[in-house]
């Protein structure tokens, strides 16, 4: 038991005696309510008295107030607070709303160390107490899949977004990302294709993202690892507007999604889209109206109509400097390949094969460098220019997201085979990416960064060897920014 304490709704605050067990608060006794700080004290006390009175539990102080050095043992080191933090968040998110507590440990155990199943089960025995069988556990995961976790945690999620961060949700962002296996093995979901992670040699699965304004996950979905990335593109859209519920969606990604059929199944769908443009793909004569009109000016924007849809450009002074740069290097690649033509085993940009002999494609080394500092942005919607470029350069938070799936969640390589379990891993990873981002948004610190920081405060078993009585204590934290910080974390969650 212990003593928290809550708003009410008149305004005062109020001390409640609480316990919680496999996620769920009890609340033992109502304290009463306070204004002051003197009234708080004399409440804290009642409720430390009623704790004592009903468990027999007793201060650290009491315990120790008679001992000598050698008559105290101290034990059982266990992170208990970082273990609370995440259960809370874990709560708060509406994650619980599939009742399986295993899952839940399994995912607080994801983000704390990642590691295989059966490390796993040793790092949630010796850290936090948590014994289960190996067997157990694929027993839930796969119990999981079938009942529909996967779809459980993205509504909560979606809920929470739009309650919890005041999302509207209106706006998303999508991209795809791949996870590799160290396996050459072949199955209906594990397969080669185009891999991010540069591991051709290895089977994969596609993973596409859908994140709100602020990054925060709201959807994802598996595809086979041969699965072309604009081909991931519709099928999760109509999906997550499904979902959401919302009938004025637009999503934003990058040029990879766009076609010519995906742009006309959008419209179909009534969906806005923001997507990068691949300005190579136009034609001479309006590459040369757009560069023309833009007359290298830094920050200029203009607005062409390209297919029925507003295609806007703007130039910029820094990025013309990089792609002239990376223009010229290209080229000089490009004659030295057609030089020596015995030594070319791979694309070239700038080099035509289609004749007897390789060629320079003077056609496109023309496009590229009219092109150069241009940045086009294709849409459907009537936002502002400037709203455009600013939100399409927001991709940046999915990328992120990204970044925590496969660094501080390591969710590559899997090692799982079959596909039930594969999945549930995705998922316990994904709703870990989930508590990352919502802790990295309420503190402005790197999940890697809260991590370090909560698991300084352990939680210390106590003994007096003479008398047998035993307390629980926190790690006493002197510093007063780390403290701080620690405050700001306990507070979370709640």
């Amino acid at each position: 038991m212990r003593a928290r304490i809550v708003p009410t709704a008149s305004g005062k605050k109020a001390i409640q005696v609480v316990s919680k067990h496999y996620g769920k608060v009890t609340v033992h006794k109502h304290i009463g309510t306070y204004t002051t700080t003197e009234q708080k004290a004399v409440l804290l006390e009642k409720a430390q008295k009623f704790i004592t009175e009903t468990t027999g539990q007793t201060s650290l102080l009491d315990l120790l107030s008679s001992f000598r050095p050698h008559d105290i043992e101290i034990s059982e080191n266990h992170p208990k607070f970082l273990y609370d933090l995440l259960s809370r968040v874990y709560d708060r998110l509406g994650l619980l709303n599939y009742p399986d507590v295993l899952v839940k440990d399994l995912i607080i155990a994801r983000i704390f160390k990642p590691a295989s199943k059966l490390e796993t089960m040793e790092i949630l025995t010796e850290e936090f107490g948590k014994d289960y069988t190996l067997k157990t556990v694929y027993r839930h995961l796969k119990k999981g899949v079938e009942k529909g976790i996967k779809e459980s945690f993205q509504k909560a999620l979606i809920k929470f977004a739009k309650e919890g961060l005041e999302d509207s949700l209106k706006l998303v962002f999508y991209d795809v990302t791949t996870l590799y296996f160290e396996s050459n093995l072949r199955t209906n979901l594990k397969d080669f294709g185009f891999s991010k992670d540069h591991r051709p040699q290895d089977t994969q699965v596609v993973i596409g993202l859908v994140v709100g304004k602020d990054g925060f996950p709201l959807y994802f979905d598996i595809f086979s690892g041969k699965t072309f990335e604009g081909h991931t593109f519709i099928p999760v859209i109509k999906n997550i507007k499904s979902l959401l519920g919302t009938k004025d969606l637009i999503v934003i990604a990058d040029a990879a999604m766009i076609s010519k059929d995906n742009i006309e199944k959008l419209g179909a769908e009534e969906i806005g889209f923001v997507v990068g443009a691949r300005l190579g793909n136009l034609p001479l004569h309006l590459i040369d109206s757009i560069s023309s009109s833009l007359a290298d000016t830094d920050g200029k924007i203009i607005t062409e109509t390209y297919h029925t849809h507003r295609l806007i450009c703007e130039y910029s002074l820094t990025r013309a400097a990089k792609d002239k740069s990376d223009r010229l290097k290209q080229l000089e690649r490009a004659n030295l390949a057609i030089s020596t033509p015995s030594k070319i085993t791979s694309k070239f940009r700038f080099v035509k094969t289609t004749g007897r002999k390789p060629s320079l494609n003077t056609d496109l080394l023309t496009k590229a460098e009219r092109l150069e500092g241009i940045k086009g942005y294709l849409t459907n919607t009537d936002l502002p220019e400037e709203t455009i470029i600013d939100r399409y350069h927001d991709l940046w938070r999915i990328e992120h997201s990204f970044r925590i799936t496969k660094s501080d969640l390591e969710a590559r390589p899997i090692f799982h085979r079959l596909e039930e379990t594969i999945k549930a891993h995705l998922v316990i990873v994904f709703a870990g990416l989930a508590i990352s981002k919502y802790l990295e948004l309420k503190t402005g610190l790197s999940i890697k960064k809260i991590l370090k920081i909560a698991s300084k405060v352990l939680t210390h078993k106590v003994t007096n060897t003479q008398t047998g009585e035993t307390a629980y204590v926190e790690t006493t934290i002197k510093d007063p920014l780390l403290k701080e910080k620690i405050g700001l974390l306990r507070s979370l969650g709640h």
